[in-house]
């Protein structure tokens, strides 16, 4: 049986990541390694970090998190967001993948163009944001099951007209929380917490599940991964996006974890 793990927010972090994942003693020919999402912006190397993820083959799984929309954005319209670039650290990614060749640029849009944003395993329920309010666990399945519609367009850069791509608005919309929403985490930590340590927040019922649900995108100011068997969550974002925290593996059936960081 192959070990499974999952990696969390990668930010172009390319040292910290191969450090982590020979501390995990990854090896892609015995291991399957997921991924809750966000592989480049803010660290300096994205161009090496895609190479070897798109390398790994199906040994590699990963969800769409809200940095890779934005880059699939670009990737589709030529045109950058300038909440990417201007506050995301997007800008870098721009600067290092507009020096690669189109033929390069092409394999990595039909790259992330087989991304889901949402898996949903025997034992897991892997999505960098969050589960929206109000959805089932057949629901998620079917989502799962479907090829999503490429590219998700983030809200805010409206450009084109949905009417024409098919896309109900409402949907839509409830597709982006996939990578967007932090309430589900907001309200596990709140749980644990008393007092809700990012932003206030509606408190939200556990998902009815017995899979783990594995999420990104909300840092821990812990920098360790945060688990709640009440909410039956997995956060794993320890924070090498913003350089305050070290980047986590998980080994998903035991829950053994290893960090690593560019230092």
């Amino acid at each position: 049986m192959k070990r499974r793990l999952i990696i969390g927010d990668i930010h172009a972090h390319f040292d910290a990541m191969k450090s982590v994942l020979e501390k995990a003693g990854f090896n892609p020919e015995t291991d399957i390694l997921y991924s809750v999402g966000d592989f480049c912006d803010r660290g300096d190397k994205p161009v090496e970090t895609l190479e070897y993820l798109m390398g790994l083959g199906d040994s590699f799984r990963p969800v769409l998190g809200n940095h890779d929309a934005w880059l699939e954005y670009w990737l589709h319209t030529g045109t950058p967001d300038w909440n990417w670039t201007l506050r995301n650290g997007g800008n870098i990614t721009l600067e290092k993948l507009s020096a690669q060749s189109s033929e390069w640029l092409e394999k990595l849009k039909d790259w992330f163009g087989n991304i889901p944003l949402i898996r949903v395993e025997e034992k897991d329920i892997i999505v960098h944001g969050g589960i929206p309010d109000g959805i089932t666990e057949a629901q998620l399945c079917c989502i799962a099951s479907e090829k999503r519609p490429v590219p998700i367009y983030m809200l805010e850069s409206e450009f084109i007209d949905l009417v024409n791509m098919n896309i109900d608005m409402k949907e839509y919309e409830m597709l982006e929380e996939f990578y967007w929403n932090r309430d589900y985490i907001l309200s596990a930590l709140r749980s644990v917490y008393r007092e809700n340590p990012m932003r206030r927040t509606r408190l939200r019922e556990p998902f009815n599940t017995e899979r783990t649900i594995w999420v990104g995108h909300s840092q821990l100011a812990s920098g360790k991964p945060f688990l709640s068997s009440t909410y039956h969550l997995a956060a794993i974002d320890t924070g090498i996006g913003s350089g305050r925290g070290p980047i986590t593996v998980v080994d998903m059936d035991t829950k053994e974890y290893w960090q690593g960081s560019d230092q």
